[in-house]
């Protein structure tokens, strides 16, 4: 027998979660991830190290963040067949397409490269299934009030402290990785709570100091400039799906309530841009917290 010791780097993304962590083993039928029989080893809080003990076989080692979502948010380190011990590290990194996955520091081969780029395709796919589902809420309110008048109109939701005013055409809704998520016809909103527990001195740090800290972990929004405007401390990006050439607008906006740091963001279609782009601005302003 070996030890395998993983080291989960403190990470501002998905902070509150525990990810699971999971090893290929032919004779379990516990779960499969990627086609892969496994069973479950133990679990990672953020900042945490731990040592399991494995055979000296050649295994997968899977980080998860739940059954749900397996199929994209995921990641996987190919351990040789040995006797030595193995030493191990990543973090989780802020990217809504797989939501938020663990990812390990090393690449070993083209095989963990590919398995990234499937779990962001199969997470594009999940929240463009987001949408659909917010299309068939609101489809549905609007077909239940057909027969009175049927206005959108302003309406506050609230959760873990937060509170946005956006309109009776969205419905909550939830996404691994994130604290909360809203949905409509046309626009999802995903918000994201980053607790100052996560280090010392974290509560110190300033809205742009952090804002520098968020966009270092997101590699879709690495070129992105910080911006101070309309009372907002916010960036903004485009991602295209490759599968589709479809492409997305998020609005992406930062804030400081008196025990986190907060990050929402305002999701739409590129074809809908023009006419959501002052609307997130406003429901943006309208973010409170208790």
């Amino acid at each position: 027998m070996r030890n395998l010791t993983i080291k989960r780097t403190k990470s501002f993304v998905a902070c509150l979660a525990n990810m699971k962590v999971y090893i290929e083993d032919p004779s379990s039928a516990e779960i499969m991830i990627n086609n892969t029989p496994c069973r479950k080893i133990g679990t990672l809080k953020n900042g945490e190290e731990k040592t399991f003990v494995i055979d000296e076989n050649a295994a997968k080692v899977f980080i998860i963040a739940d059954k749900l979502s397996k199929g994209y948010c995921n990641d996987f380190f190919p351990i040789p067949a040995g006797e030595e011990d193995v030493f191990l590290s990543g973090k989780n990194q802020f990217n809504p397409a797989n939501g938020n996955a663990f990812l390990f520091d090393v690449l070993m081969n083209e095989e963990m490269i590919q398995n990234r780029k499937n779990g962001t395709k199969k997470g594009i796919i999940v929240l463009i299934a987001a949408f659909i589902i917010g299309f068939i809420i609101s489809f549905a309110v609007v077909l239940s009030s057909f027969s009175g008048a049927a206005k959108i109109a302003p309406k506050d939701f609230s959760s873990n402290g937060m509170t946005i005013t956006l309109t009776n055409q969205f419905a909550e809704t939830s996404m691994t990785g994130y604290t909360v998520c809203y949905d409509s016809k046309d626009v999802a909103v995903f918000a994201l709570k980053e607790d100052f527990s996560l280090m010392d001195g974290f509560d110190n740090y300033t809205l742009e100091q952090y804002g520098e800290l968020v966009l270092s972990n997101n590699p879709s929004a690495s070129n992105c400039e910080l911006k101070n405007d309309h009372g907002l401390t916010y960036f903004e990006y485009q991602f295209t799906n490759s599968q589709n050439n479809e492409s997305y607008y998020y609005f992406t906006t930062l804030h400081k309530a008196s025990d986190a740091f907060w990050i929402v963001q305002f999701v739409t279609s590129e074809g809908d841009l023009q006419q959501y782009q002052e609307t997130f601005v406003e429901w943006a302003q309208t973010i409170e917290f208790s």
